[in-house]
This record gives C-alpha cells, structure tokens and sequence, in this order.
C-alpha cells in the first residue's frame, strides 16, 4: 500500500523542464482474454518474454522506458536525452515492436492456442519532464497533455497496428506510408485530434527533410564546392582515384552537395555506377549497419527490401562480377546482410565463425575491386559522425583502393571529433595528405540566403517583412531556411493564392520551428552540466548580452 502520511506528498524537484517530447504506449491487445485462457505461470512468462523484447527494440532506437504498466509499456523519445529525429525513431520502434511481437505471438499461439498482438499509439508535444514522486519513491515522469494524447491513441489502435497524431505525421510523412482516418474523438478531450494509420515505411525514403516537390530551389552558394567534386570526378575518369570530405554543421547543405555531384556523375558518363551507404542516427550500437547497407547499395536492392529481394539481389550480382568463384564472397557478404543461407555455405561460415568478421571486409573488397572493373565507380558515405566502429574499421581496409582504382570516395560529416566516424576522416587524411580533397561548407551570406527564399516561394511579391524575418531566424543554414518556411505554410502566415505567396498574419514573432528546437535540444543535451547551466542563465538574458553580465548571473546563481 501507498503511504499517505506527510513524507509520501508527491514533489517535483527543480530540475523538472519544459521540453517538446514524443510518447508512445504499446498494451498487448486483448490480455485480459488471453490471461483467461493461460495458467498465471505460463502468462507471467509471456508477458515477461514480451517485455524484454519491447524493451530491447526501445534501447535499439535510444529511447527512455518510462515504465512499464501491467501488460504495457510507455517510452520517451526526446527525454533526458533529446535526439533530432525523435518523432522517426518513435515511429520506427512502434513497427518493429508490432512485428516483433507479432513473431512471439505466432510461438505464442503454436503452443497455447493464444495470439498475441501489440497496440501502439505515439504522439508529439510539449510536456514538463522531471523526477515526480516522494522520500520513498520517485520516478522520471512527463507530465502534460501530450501524454495523455498519446495514451488515447495507444486505445484506438487497432492489434497489430499503429496509431500517431497529426503532430507526430508533420514529422515522418514522407518517410512512411500512413492511412489518414480524420479527426478522432478520444475519451477526456473536448476536440477531436486528427489521426493517421501507419501502414508501413515507405519504399526508397530515407529522408525526411524538404518542402515538397512543389516548393524546390536550385543549388545555392555551393558553386565553387560542386566544381572541385566535378573536377575530382574527371580524375578518377581518367583512371585515378580520389577521396574527398564534406564538412559542415547540420542543416547546412551537405547532402544536397552530395546529390548535385550524383546528378552530374550520372549525367556525364554512363558506364559510371554510384554506390552509396547512410549511417543511423541510432546506428552506433549496430555493428556493421554502414557497410551493409554499402553492400544492399551495390547489389541493388533499397534498405527496405525483404530478405527474400535481399537473397536473390546478392546472389545475382555475385554470379555476374566472379563467375564460378560466387559462393565465397555470397557467404560472408549475405552472413554481413543476415540472410539465410544454403546449409552448405551456413557450415563454412560456422566452421570459420573467428575469421568470419575478417572476411567480411576483404570480401567488400573483392566486390567494390569488381565493380571498379567495369568504369568509374563512386562510393558516397553520408553522416559518417553516427557511423558504428566495426564499419569504421572496414572502412579503413577499403579506402586505400583509390591508390590503385578508378574510385572515388566521398564521405559526409559533421566536426564531431569524438565520433567513430572521424577516425575514418583523420586516417584518410594520414594516407592521401594533400591528394585529399575536403570541403568545409560554411553558412550561406545573407544575399545568398535572400536568393534561396526567393528560389522557394517563387515570387518576389512576398512582403520584404517576410524575407527578412525569414533571413534573421535561419542564420544562413539552408536547413533552417526550409524549416521556417514550413512552419509559416504549416501555420497560415502565409499561403499561396493562385500564382503567388502572400502573408495572411503578422509574423514577427515567429517561433523556431518544433524541428529546429529538436535539432538545437539534441546538441545542447550533449554538453558538460556546466555548459548547460550557462546556456539556461544567458537565454534568459535574450540574444545578444554582455559577457560581464552573464559572469555575474551565473556566480549570483551559484552563491
């Protein structure tokens, strides 16, 4: 029983705060009438069984189990730990964890005649997080309505299914498939909330970044950056390999570099083949994630493909590059893809089990060497700062290949340091010294900037009171100049009629926009405590401050 003397008052202590946040609850569907049929022994055992690997699938996508509730479970995307991409990895994870149960149910229903399925609702929004409890017990909470949302959606799911809110969509549509099922009424609200079905993850997306095809711009600022990769790649045309590093902060056009050179490789030479791999943003705990998806990339096949399209995509392209010798490289490169093999090839790897992991970096060679044979051949790596280390030391057996191969290697990342991914840029550096091409993007000026607004909203029309807050709030980062155009068209400030935007609402309190304050949350959760504090203390000074000032907030605080 709950003490409910004087020590056991619930208390918030003062580190609680205000963050945006994503919730998702999964319940086994129907428990009740499953617990029905089962001993108590044997539910207590299922349920266990199903914990443990709902559990695992949110640690897999770095998400905080909140707690878990008789036969569910609530986790947090986004606390203590905030992440860019928080609303994704929610989404994700509320797939993985329907089918993952899925696949226990079927055991499940084998052996006791029970199925078993998971309901999954998320929601996004602001919510105070904190340490909520008494001297006796306390746990890490958030509190708001957002989860409460999130909870109700959870109960209007269907088994097997998952159910987000129009303030998770906003977030991950173009990278999902979803059934849009209107507005509904949820017990406790007063206003119904617009909901989706997620059907599944949509083929081919892998970002969920842009405005949409209707509002695009052409290449802005990079001119003199996409020249050198273009001169790079006429080198190793003519039979000389190059390796080449694009620098920046997030948002601030380097994967839109990357794909102008892609544009231009595909476009003036057909024998060019371009092959390419993106690290997770979760990825640092799933060894080798990088290098396989190198490998899906140049068998032909997308991340998201069946291990059936897998299979049959890898067996193919090795009969073509190495003839009778196929089965060697088929096996260690689909044991690196976890496809079922023939169990002919399954004992050679299991007699080799400690060698099996050297062989998957010489058999990437084996077929990046094959694949060079027949022309040019690019190999892009982007957001090498999330890369796992295995795959880094891969890497670091295959990039010697441009000495001797007509092989360009272009690689994508952030000035993380510390990451795994940085020992790839710094060995790169050691093995090609000046040969090595690296480009540092920096922000875009703020004619440049102007350029871009103007090349999205295809109008010079739009009121110069627009632009300009436009301008200040991004910063010259592309990426944030797309983000708060969006949210202005998500928010009615401005709306196109006919052939032209206009402003429907004064803007000059615009807000950062709920993607960028998850982008900013993430880099300001990674700091020291101390640097923190000081981040708090100045943005309640404003913008711009004296540093006296803020010395002597911060030593007032600390006294």
């Amino acid at each position: 029983m709950r003490d409910s003397g004087p020590a056991a008052a619930p208390r918030r202590v003062a580190t609680s705060e205000r963050r945006p946040l994503t919730i998702l609850f999964a319940d086994i569907a129907g428990s009740t009438t499953i617990a029905e049929k089962l001993d108590p022994e044997d539910w207590t055992v299922l349920v266990g069984k199903a914990f443990s690997r709902l559990n695992a699938i949110a640690a897999r996508y770095d998400g905080t189990v909140a707690r878990l509730m008789g036969d569910g479970v609530l986790v947090f995307f986004g606390a203590p730990v905030a992440h860019e991409d928080d609303p994704e990895r929610a989404v994700r994870c509320g797939l993985d964890m329907a089918r993952e149960i899925e696949g226990l149910g079927g055991g499940a229903h084998a052996q006791h005649g029970v199925p078993l399925q998971v309901r999954v609702g998320i929601n996004t929004g602001p919510v105070v997080v904190g340490m909520v409890g008494s001297d006796i017990a306390r746990e890490y909470t958030a509190m708001g309505d957002a989860v409460n949302i999130a909870a109700r959606m959870q109960a209007a799911a269907p088994p097997g299914g998952v159910m987000i809110t129009a303030a998770t969509h906003k977030f991950v549509a173009p990278l999902i498939d979803a059934i849009d099922v209107g507005r509904l009424e949820l017990k406790g609200k007063a206003e119904a909330v617009h909901s989706y079905k997620v059907a599944g993850l949509r083929r081919g997306a892998v970002s969920a970044r842009g405005l949409g095809e209707d509002v695009h711009s052409t290449m802005v600022g990079r001119d003199a950056e996409l020249t050198r990769l273009r001169d790079a790649f006429a080198i190793v045309r003519a039979r000389q390999g190059r390796v080449a590093s694009i620098l920046g902060e997030p948002g601030i056009g380097k994967s839109r570099l990357l794909a102008e050179l892609r544009a231009h490789v595909t476009a003036s030479d057909p024998r060019a083949m371009w092959i390419e791999a993106r690290c997770l943003s979760y990825g640092r705990s799933m060894p080798y994630h990088l290098i396989a998806d190198l490998v899906r990339s140049a068998v032909g096949v997308a991340p998201s493909a069946d291990e059936p399209e897998v299979r049959q995509a890898l067996e193919r392209r090795c009969r073509e590059l190495f003839g009778e010798a196929w089965t060697d490289p088929y096996a260690y490169l689909g044991h690196l893809l976890s496809i079922r093999l023939e169990p002919d090839l399954h004992a050679r790897l299991a007699a080799l089990e400690i060698e099996t992991i050297k062989r998957y970096t010489s058999s990437l060679v084996s077929l990046v060497r094959a694949l060079a044979a027949g022309g040019p051949l690019v190999i892009a790596l982007e957001d090498l700062h999330w890369a796992d280390a295995p795959s880094i030391d891969g890497l670091l057996g295959l990039i010697p290949l441009a000495n001797e191969l007509p092989l360009l290697v272009v690689a994508t990342s952030r000035l993380d340091r510390d990451s795994e991914g940085w020992r790839l840029i710094a060995g790169v550096r050691d093995l090609f010294g000046d040969a090595l091409l690296e480009l540092k993007l920096d922000a875009l000026s703020p004619e440049e900037t102007r350029t871009l607004v103007a090349n999205l909203l295809h109008i010079e029309s739009l009121p110069q009171q627009t632009r300009d807050h436009i301008l200040a709030k991004a910063e010259g980062n592309p990426f944030f100049v797309e983000e708060v155009i969006r949210m202005l068209i998500d928010r009615g400030a401005i709306e196109r009629r006919d052939d032209r935007w206009v402003a429907t609402a004064r803007i000059a309190d615009v807000e950062i926009p709920d993607t960028l304050q998850g982008l900013l949350l993430a880099r300001i959760d990674r700091l020291p405590p101390e640097s923190k504090r000081t981040l708090r203390v100045a943005a309640v000074i404003g913008r711009q401050f004296g540093v006296a000032m803020l010395e002597r907030l911060l030593e007032a605080k600390t006294e």
